[in-house]
């Protein structure tokens, strides 16, 4: 017998994203050795520069020990490590025009640790943060599981492309504030998950103005930041100077290795944030949150490689993005599907509404299955993103170009099939 939380959360029912991937991981296709497995379009990892990072990983001196990391040690980010990241973070997120201080950033393991670090710490239980639909689902996981936050979606409309509106959220502010209910954060993701899009500086500076006027906390993620492959403009919130935001304490940026990098096994996630009293309770968490030493020491080997970073690996990444981003083009192009053009992230967002019998989350959910199950192909269906208008599901482009065609050939043949 367990607890009722750890029956409902964990027992009922299977979280969609993970549950799809488990199916996946049990059964990879393979063209050499398993060429009938299934194909996973669907869980973001980048494994195009796997050759580049393994290389790296490989060198000489880069995998090292001392004994003081085998103990309790630098349970927030060993003091090396903080010190990379604020040196990183400044040539990288602020292009040198605002030194970020080693003091403001803490060091848990996963971005999703990090979510979850933000809303325990920000939130009581039933208390509200609010997000774009359609959005990355485990953002409701990450904060609702265990923490018992409200995560709460503002609806986007495909018929303008999903911009985002700011004065959306303030309506969704003003209904919840006449409920009664607490609403104590915004969270931002940009670049966007799954819309791939890159939000201006005007914009962000809006939510910041939105988030001062009703004492809201902003929670900015930005771990495809160093992923945007066309010449799209991206602003971090790191960039903008201290003095130009009214409060300071309520900005608290988001970032980790795993997409830029491909490095989710390393479970590194960054926080950073003014907020002395949200410093303190990230510290008392610690013991909970901790990353290994060892798996620091090799970061900050790896982040204070400036020429490789800069000369090697992102030029090289933002390229097979693009070239995998194209194969997607051009073999689907055919279909006349409706694309949301990406400029960042691993992913592109499109409509098979034209492939649906008829326009219902019914149906959206039965053409999943049907590449699933028949296709052996994993997508992920915008209405597991939160988005209304059936139809809509994000691809995966940043596997092994070999796996990207198989996966590409088998959707386009469930998809004619369905005609």
């Amino acid at each position: 017998m367990l607890s009722r939380r750890a029956t409902n959360t964990y027992l009922k029912s299977e979280e969609f994203l993970m549950k799809s991937f488990m199916k996946c991981y049990a059964d990879p296709y393979c063209q050499q050795t398993n060429q009938d497995g299934m194909v996973n379009l669907g869980t973001a990892i980048n494994q195009l520069c796997e050759d580049i990072i393994s290389e790296k990983l490989n060198e000489t001196g880069i995998f090292e020990h001392q004994p003081s990391w085998q103990h309790y040690f630098g349970l927030n980010g060993t003091p090396d490590f903080l010190q990379t990241l604020a040196d990183f973070l400044t040539r990288k997120f602020t292009n040198d025009e605002d030194p970020i201080s080693k003091e403001n950033i803490r060091v848990v393991n996963g971005v999703s640790s990090s979510l979850e670090a933000l809303a325990w710490s920000l939130c009581d239980p039933g208390d509200i943060i609010l997000t774009a639909l359609p959005t990355y689902s485990r953002f409701f996981a990450d904060m609702q599981e265990r923490v018992e936050a409200k995560v709460i979606g503002v609806h986007l409309s495909d018929e303008d492309d999903f911009e985002l509106r700011p004065e959306l959220f303030e309506q969704e502010i003003l209904l919840r504030k006449e409920k009664g209910e607490v609403v104590r954060g915004i969270l931002l993701c940009n670049p966007h998950n799954p819309l791939g899009k890159v939000y201006s500086r005007d914009l962000v500076m809006e939510f910041i103005d939105l988030c001062t006027k009703y004492d809201l906390h902003l929670l900015v993620d930005e771990v495809y930041a160093l992923s945007v492959f066309d010449s799209t403009p991206f602003t971090s919130i790191l960039s903008i100077p201290r003095e130009e935001i009214p409060n300071p304490n309520l900005i608290h940026f988001l970032w980790g290795l795993s997409k830029d990098f491909g490095l989710a096994g390393f479970r590194t996630g960054v926080i950073h944030t003014y907020n002395k009293d949200l410093l303190k309770s990230l510290d008392g968490m610690s013991i909970f949150t901790s990353l290994p030493a060892h798996i620091q020491q090799v970061s900050v080997k790896l982040l204070g490689d400036q020429r490789w970073i800069d000369d090697v690996y992102i030029p090289t990444n933002h390229a097979r993005l693009r070239e995998s981003l194209q194969l997607v083009k051009t073999m689907l192009g055919d279909l006349n599907l409706r694309f949301i053009r990406p400029s960042a992230g691993l992913f592109c967002w499109i409509d098979f509404s034209a492939y649906l019998k008829k326009s219902t989350k019914e149906e959206e959910i039965a053409m999943f299955e049907r590449l699933f199950e028949k296709g052996k192909v994993y997508i992920v269906p915008g209405t597991e993103f939160g988005c209304i208008k059936p139809g809509w599901f994000r691809i995966i482009f940043t596997v092994n170009p070999d796996v990207l065609k198989e996966g590409l050939r088998r959707i386009k043949e469930i998809l004619i099939s369905s005609t």
